[in-house]
């Protein structure tokens, strides 16, 4: 059985090194977004990425959820709290990820406040030095998003 990935947060179309990766793997992934334009751009996209995932569409962030194994908050500066307080029930036990590309991962993410009850995984995406570094409390979690990057073509750390 595909694991399902709901991917949440609107960046107009622009796909973040972690979603080129995950595009080209046996997955099923749900981009969350009411932006049709958003949308749109993404399945421009995914037509020149040659994907393997099923992709779907959904407007709701708390059914896109609820159906996912794991959640990946791709821009998780913006509108943070407004994101948790629609998925927080539904993301209990499950693992979030949540990339900081260009950014140095921190000891101790708010979201770990935010979401007490979930597994969250930071991730840090060196495209440069095409190197990927996890950061997490919850050791099972950590290595079983490492195992999705496993064969990316990155070094993991």
């Amino acid at each position: 059985m595909k694991k399902t990935i709901a991917i949440l947060g609107d960046k107009k179309g622009s796909f973040s090194e972690m979603i080129k990766v995950l595009t080209k793997q046996d997955l099923r992934l749900l981009f969350v977004s009411e932006d049709e334009e958003t949308k749109i751009g993404i399945s421009r996209q995914l037509k020149f990425q040659d994907a393997t995932a099923e992709i779907e569409f959904l407007s709701c962030e708390r059914d896109g959820c609820w159906e996912a194994d794991m959640i990946v908050l791709v821009n998780p500066d913006t509108s943070l709290v407004a994101h948790v307080k629609k998925i927080k029930e539904v993301a209990t036990q499950k693992i979030v990820l949540v990339p900081s590309e260009g950014k140095k991962i921190k000891d101790e993410p708010d979201l770990r406040e935010l979401l007490p009850w979930s597994k969250v995984v930071e991730i840090n995406f060196d495209s440069i030095e095409k190197k990927i570094s996890f950061c997490s409390k919850d050791a099972q979690a950590k290595a079983e998003v490492e195992r999705l990057f496993e064969g990316s073509g990155h070094v993991l750390k």
